[in-house]
């Protein structure tokens, strides 16, 4: 599977939250924040969410619902292997 920026952003933020010590799942909301707080364009949501859907349906990132119904991405064990070869690429 080719990642797009989009996707790599998404891993490589799970990633580096996961390396803090955040080990329960992300709102989508909150994670695309972060995307964009350190991106110098806006990333759209449509595109965000569409980038996590691919993400999950190729078993990078787990989806879960939080209390609220809201979406939330954890990494699989694939994921977190993709993702620590972007985080320490761009470290």
């Amino acid at each position: 599977m080719r990642l797009s920026k989009i996707q790599k952003d998404i891993l490589f933020v799970l990633f580096a939250l996961e390396q803090k010590g955040k080990q329960e799942p992300v709102t989508g909301m909150n994670l695309l924040s972060i995307i964009n707080k350190g991106s110098s364009s806006e990333l759209y949501d449509t595109n965000f969410r569409t980038s996590c859907h691919t993400l999950n349906s190729n078993k990078l990132v787990n989806k879960y619902r939080t209390s609220s119904l809201k979406l939330a991405w954890t990494l699989t064990e694939a994921g977190r292997a993709i993702a620590c070869i972007i985080f320490n690429e761009r470290s």
